[in-house]
């Protein structure tokens, strides 16, 4: 009866030990249990990696966006990186951007909103893993690529309805200074 209680007392100690450095049984609870997400944050989106789950979140409180990752370990998840993305006022705006590669893993993911009705269509990707999606005024689309690339050499395109690019996502062009993060975002193509 002894042995029993000790073997007990050292599993407990073990879990408690896994529990306090960040592991859980679901992808979810490791998410939300990540040290950066903010505390008003509610998770919008789920995308399923293989062996690691990506969750976008929104916080309105904040005024952000933030991709979590949730990567599994054994029996457990546990999640230490995520990426954050200011709310933004312009006509097409990157909500969720992650990259990553591990051990058994690799994807990116690109999550865009669009606020002009001028805008029929996304495309990103590299080739010959280049995608086309359908997008309308308000609504919100999302790319998941199982390979890991920084998210602006996907090259993102907004096209209007004939197929005539709109905007890029990336730096802006023809200038000599660049403010990485705050000038990474879409731009309107002058045509």
């Amino acid at each position: 009866m002894k042995k029993w209680k000790i073997t007990i007392s050292i599993l407990i100690g073990i879990i408690l030990i896994f529990f306090v450095s960040g592991y859980r049984f679901t992808s979810i609870s490791a998410a939300k249990a990540n040290a950066f997400l903010l505390k008003d944050a509610v998770m919008i989106e789920e995308y399923n990696t293989g062996s690691s789950v990506i969750f976008l979140f929104k916080s309105d409180e904040e005024k952000l966006y933030q991709s979590v990752l949730s990567e599994k370990s054994g029996l457990f998840f546990r999640s230490s990186s995520s990426t954050n993305i200011p709310y933004s006022s312009d006509e097409l705006q990157t909500v969720g951007g992650f990259s990553f590669t591990t051990e058994k893993d690799a994807a990116t993911l690109l999550s865009v909103v669009s606020n002009d009705e001028k805008v029929a269509y996304i495309e990103a990707g590299v080739e010959p893993n280049r995608e086309r999606k359908e997008i309308h005024k308000g609504e919100r689309i999302s790319f998941l690529f199982l390979f890991s690339e920084q998210i602006d050499f996907l090259n993102p395109t907004a096209l209007d309805k004939e197929g005539k690019a709109l905007y890029y996502y990336g730096l802006p062009k023809n200038v000599n200074q660049v403010n990485i993060p705050e000038d990474l975002k879409w731009y309107k193509i002058d045509n």
